[in-house]
Order: structure tokens, then C-alpha cells, then sequence
């Protein structure tokens, strides 16, 4: 049986299940690394935290983490490394040091990065364009796309803190304290003009999630292929949504159709059966430039599912503080949803932006923020810095072992809709929340 912290390492480091993964043992015949074109399993991932082998795995289109790897450094190469990293004002509290299985050989270290644009993980692409311009002179980026990357927390793979060997950590003390990074943001770094070229960041999409086929039907249509003639364009689009949802890259997702149509078009297609394969390739490379290159609110499923959460313990808890209130019910909602999944910070930063743009209004979140203090919900305190850092907040969250509302796969966050997912119906809306039931009424209709 897997445990939750597993399942957060899992979904933190590894693109989706479906594989493949690459496996290196310690001692034996399997020394080197070893290709595996199966799923990624629970077992896999626990025999890497047992330190039994070292699993490697593909990137991500939207990697939470990025790395460093320093191979064979000598002092004046990491004298380099950290007086760049404290030049651009990145600091230990942004940064893990950990070290590679065969540091005491060679020296290797890897230094982990939490990096964000426009308050959020970046794409690939510019993750690693806005590393690889200011550190490929002294070491290689991570994770790459045609390269498998070692995940950490593994055997020998030790923390580095105040320049001592960690080695008594378990692998879960060892992943808190990268949980516990601060984000390194993208806009702060120099030599990045340019690249805000690669993220539209005209965000605007006729794009809508609740549109989506369920994730059952796109796992049926993969393993039985088309069913009728003239599907192949739309099962095409449908099951490259499905990839995008699972975060993984453009180039791999239009292989792997490419691969899926040439064995289950099942006769159904004129262009398949005529054996027009140039003329289908090109579709699909242009289906994936469409779908990989919408840079809007939505983001892939697990990285959804660790941006926010609610239970249904939070919808009770923000009626019984604000019962009646929509608004203040819905800013308190939102909050949570934000502050849920960053919950292993005792402080957790919120920018100004964040507050006025997601939370509240410009004119209203301070106001907000007060009322909220005044009920003991909310705790500041200033760590500010220009252009870098916000004002670290705490936030008092209800205590639940509930899981997170979930519609086919993503967790439920926009306020309505876990209202209606959570209790129901109009009626038990009102009786838990004690909102007006026209103002429930209406929005139901809207759903």
C-alpha cells in the first residue's frame, strides 16, 4: 500500500504512470542504466525511496522541479555556482544541495530549484532556456527532454545543509525540506527578455475544462482505437488533450500517436488504410503545436491538483465564519484553496498580486486581510524585499482527513462547483451555507 506522502513524492517528480523509466541498480549486473517501456508502479517508486535502485524518469511539459548537476566540480567551479546563484539573489532558502550516488568518488552534486512564472511552474522550454542561459557554462540542466533524470531522496543521494552531509535524514525529511523551497522566480532572473516570447502570456481561451471527455473514455479509446469512419481527427485531438492533462511534452505526445494511429486505426480512417502517413504525421504535429501552445489558466492535471485544494470541511468552515456571505465565503474558499496545498510551509508566501488579483479586489484585500485577522485566521509577518519577495502569511486551515473534491481526475476549486459537488442540491446548499437560494439557483443554472 502506498502512503500519501509517497503518492505527493510520486506525483511531484514523476510526469505521469504510463512510463517509460529508466532503472540503475547499485551492485549486480544492472550497474548501468536500464530502460524500462512499462508503467511506473507504486512498488517502483517505493523500491527508489528504500534506496533498492534508482529509478530515472522523462520530464515534464510542466516540471515542478529543476536541477543542476555538477559532474566532477572542483572548488572553483562551485565558488562560481553559489556566487552566481547569491548574484541574482537567490538564497538557501530557494535552493537544496543534495548529493549524487557517487559523490564520494567524484565530488557530484545536484541543486534543486523551485522555479515560477507569473506565479506558477513554468513550461519546460522556458524553465530550461531561462536556466541554460545563466549556469550552462558551469554545469547541465535538468530535467531534459531526450534524457531520463535521476529523482532525488534516493539512496546516497544525501542533503547538503551549512556545507554538512545530512546523512541520518530519512527520504521524507529529505523531501519536506525541498517541499519547503521557495520559488526562484523566472522574471528576476537576467538574460530573459527574450524568452517571455516562449509563454504567451495572453491568456485568454475559448478553452474549457468541463468540455474535456472524461479520462475513461480517452483510456478506452486507447486500447481499442477508432470505432467509426471519420473519428480519427477528433479521437486524434481528444487523446493529445489527454497527454497535455498528463503533463508530458509536445515531442513525445506526437510520437506516441503517431505510433497509436499506425496500430488501432482499426480500418476506420481512408488516409490510414491508404497508408497516407506523411499526410497524418503533419496533422498531428500541427494539432500539437494548437494544444501545447495554449498558455492559459488551465494547467495539466497533477500540477492542478498541487496548486489547490478544498475539502468539504473547508466549505463548513468558511460558512460558519462568514454564514450568509457569498462573497466573503468565496474570497475565504479561494484562500484555502491556495494555502492547502503549500501547507508543509508554516508561512507561506502570498504576493500582493495574488491578493488583488485571485483572492479580493485592489481596493478590498486589505480590508480582507484585517477581518481575517481579527477572527485568528490569518497571521503575517514582514519579510519583505523588493521585486523578490511578498509578506509570508499563516494560514489556519480546518483540520480534515478528508481528500480533496475531485471531478474526473482534477480537484474541484472554483467555489460553485464544489458547493455542488460537495452537498448536492440547492436545498442542502442553503441549509450548510445560508446563502440566498436564488443566488444558488442562478449559479446552478450557469453549471
Amino acid at each position: 500500500m502506498i502512503t500519501e506522502q509517497e503518492k505527493l513524492f510520486a506525483h511531484t517528480f514523476v510526469r505521469d504512470f504510463s512510463g517509460p523509466f529508466a532503472r540503475q541498480y547499485p551492485t549486480g549486473r544492472f550497474t548501468e542504466w536500464q530502460t524500462k517501456y512499462k508503467k511506473i508502479s507504486d512498488p517502483i517508486i517505493q523500491a527508489h525511496l528504500r534506496g533498492d535502485y534508482w529509478l530515472g524518469t522523462k520530464a515534464s511539459w510542466y516540471p515542478i522541479f529543476f536541477n543542476l548537476d555538477l559532474d566532477h566540480p572542483d572548488k572553483k567551479t562551485l565558488d562560481h555556482i553559489f556566487q552566481r546563484l547569491d548574484k541574482f539573489g537567490i538564497d538557501d532558502t530557494q535552493y537544496g544541495v543534495m548529493t549524487s550516488p557517487s559523490y564520494k568518488k567524484s565530488g557530484n552534486l545536484r541543486i534543486y530549484l523551485r522555479l515560477e512564472y507569473d506565479e506558477r511552474p513554468p513550461t519546460h522550454r522556458l524553465g530550461f532556456k531561462a536556466l541554460q542561459n545563466n549556469f550552462a557554462d558551469l554545469c547541465e540542466i535538468y530535467p531534459q527532454s531526450k534524457r531520463k533524470d535521476r529523482l532525488p531522496c534516493g539512496r546516497n543521494q544525501d542533503l547538503i545543509v551549512d556545507d554538512k552531509i545530512l546523512k541520518n535524514l530519512t527520504w521524507e525529511q529529505e523531501f519536506h525540506y525541498l517541499l519547503k523551497l521557495d520559488p526562484v522566480r523566472i522574471e528576476n532572473l537576467p538574460h530573459q527578455a527574450f524568452l517571455f516570447d516562449l509563454e504567451n502570456v495572453d491568456r485568454d481561451t475559448t478553452d474549457d475544462e468541463k468540455k474535456w471527455k472524461p479520462c475513461a473514455e480517452i483510456a478506452e479509446l486507447i486500447a481499442s482505437g477508432l470505432q467509426t469512419h471519420g473519428s480519427r481527427h477528433l479521437s486524434q485531438f481528444d487523446i493529445l488533450n489527454f497527454l497535455w492533462r498528463s503533463n508530458w511534452l509536445p515531442e513525445d505526445a506526437a510520437a506516441y500517436l503517431k505510433r497509436w494511429i499506425r496500430k488501432r486505426h482499426n480500418g476506420f480512417s481512408k488516409d490510414a488504410t491508404a497508408a497516407r502517413w506523411s499526410s497524418i504525421d503533419a496533422e498531428i504535429d500541427r494539432q500539437v503545436l494548437y494544444i501545447w501552445a495554449r498558455i492559459n489558466t488551465l494547467i495539466p492535471d497533477a500540477l492542478h491538483n498541487l496548486n489547490g485544494e478544498i475539502t468539504k470541511a473547508d466549505l463548513d468552515f468558511a460558512a460558519e465564519v462568514f454564514r450568509g456571505n457569498a462573497v466573503k465565503q468565496k474570497q475565504l474558499i479561494k484562500l484555502i484553496a491556495y494555502a492547502r496545498p503549500r501547507q508543509h510551509h508554516e508561512y507561506i508566501y502570498i504576493p500582493a498580486h495574488v491578493w488583488f488579483g485571485k483572492l479580493a479586489s485592489k481596493d478590498s484585500y486589505k480590508e480582507f486581510q484585517s477581518i481575517l485577522e481579527a477572527k485568528g485566521i490569518l497571521e503575517s509577518v514582514n519579510t519583505y524585499r523588493i521585486n523578490y519577495y511578498s509578506k509570508k502569511f499563516k494560514v489556519k486551515l480546518p483540520t480534515t482527513s478528508e481528500q480533496p473534491l475531485k471531478a474526473d481526475g482534477r480537484n474541484v476549486t472554483e467555489f460553485y462547483d464544489a458547493l455542488f459537488q460537495a452537498f448536492g442540491s440547492i436545498k442542502a446548499i442553503k441549509d450548510a451555507t445560508g446563502l440566498k437560494r436564488m443566488t444558488i439557483w442562478r449559479k446552478f443554472q450557469q453549471a
